[in-house]
């Protein structure tokens, strides 16, 4: 009887200790990214699952169901998590493995892809896509033996670079993209989904010091917001009157910080065309820019030739372009356009200027000028 009693208590612990393990790790930090199309399933990313895998970034999702249900082998679920790789590049993603879990248990494991590599499928053009690929591959990463990259290098007021957050102090989970100065108080107009995320704000000008910046308003439908300083960082830029918007053909420029932490501090500027008055699938919210755009350009200033401003940089063109167009887009991407900013900061009471410039500047002097109207903008996430 005792060695009956002893066997139980041992397959007890056993069990019990399976069931602690096989609960997801709910603890992690998982950043609600909505649901996709039209389902009612809400999707996390768990930010400190995010890893560099030779070109992919290797993430964990987690589906939580609206209500438990039955796949397809038998296992009941209210919820899953899967493993997935992410090619930022060609704006892609392949399934690697999935994990069930009902009331917080473990009910059913997929097997791992191996060949995953070689079955990456396209990102849809949506909403929820778009705000996936800027989580995933914005976040900053810890390679192997290392600390994380920092969006932000720590500078000193004459912008050379100083010793990075990461180093001696514990990696600081960030990411950043791009603002603009709209007024003398410290008002810096971005995209919503720059800074929606944000525990803190940080914003700094290309010569100066970084200072502290709070989310006032934001437009989720527009994807754009409003972040309050409260400080004097930059000149202010200057709208295109609304009574004369873009028109297809123009030359513009683009200004913003791409791929902080691994290219030099400083705002980069490309140049290209306007491509289309209107976005995919006929959204005249949007503009069609040639414009080279990276990961952090998000909230930089699309400038005419005038160097009066047009847009505000999105998005780039998803891979779904490809089933439609038989082959890969170059250089498809999005702004969001000046009247639209305009109406949104308008109804928000936020001081704006616009100018009806005539003289054309020369592509060094276009980005000079860009250049001190183009905040860089960390989020802080921990």
């Amino acid at each position: 009887m005792r060695a009956f009693t002893g066997l139980y208590r041992l397959l007890s612990l056993v069990i019990l200790l399976q069931l602690l393990f096989a609960a997801p790790s709910f603890a992690a930090r998982w950043q609600e990214l909505g649901n996709a199309e039209a389902s009612t399933d809400k999707i996390m990313l768990d930010l400190d699952s995010v890893q560099q895998l030779d070109a992919y970034r290797i993430v964990t999702l987690m589906t939580v169901y609206e209500a438990a249900r039955t796949n397809i082998h038998g296992f009941k679920m209210d919820r899953h998590l899967q493993k997935t790789a992410i090619d930022c590049q060609r704006r892609a993603f392949s399934p690697i493995q999935v994990i069930g879990y009902l009331n917080g248990k473990q009910v059913g494991t997929g097997p791992e892809t191996q060949d995953w590599r070689l079955k990456f499928v396209p990102f849809t053009l949506d909403a929820f896509s778009q705000r996936l690929l800027n989580a995933t591959c914005a976040a900053p990463i810890a390679l192997p033996g290392t600390q994380a990259i920092s969006a932000l290098p720590n500078t000193g007021a004459n912008g050379a670079p100083g010793q990075s957050q990461a180093q001696g102090q514990g990696a600081t989970k960030s990411s950043s993209g791009s603002g603009i100065v709209l007024n003398l108080g410290g008002d810096i107009l971005t995209n919503g989904h720059v800074v929606r995320a944000c525990k803190s704000i940080m914003v700094k000008p290309m010569n100066g010091e970084a200072v502290a910046g709070h989310v006032d308003t934001i437009d989720p439908k527009n994807d754009l917001a409003v972040v309050k300083t409260n400080l004097n960082i930059g000149i202010p830029v200057n709208f295109r009157l609304a009574s004369k918007p873009a028109r297809l053909g123009e030359d513009i420029g683009v200004i913003g910080y791409p791929l902080t932490g691994f290219l030099s501090a400083e705002p980069k500027a490309t140049f290209g065309q306007i491509n289309s008055v209107a976005g995919f699938n006929n959204d005249y919210t949007l503009l069609q820019i040639s414009a080279p755009v990276q990961p952090g350009n998000s909230g930089g200033p699309v400038l005419d030739a005038t160097g009066t401003m047009v847009g505000v940089v999105v998005s780039q063109a998803s891979l779904a372009v490809i089933a439609l167009a038989g082959n890969v887009p170059q250089n498809v991407n999005f702004a969001i356009r000046g009247e639209v900013a305009q109406i949104f900061l308008n109804a928000h009471g936020v001081k704006f200027f616009t100018a009806d410039q005539q003289k054309k500047l020369a592509n060094d002097e276009l980005a000079a000028l860009g250049q001190k109207s183009t905040v860089l903008i960390l989020c802080l996430n921990n």
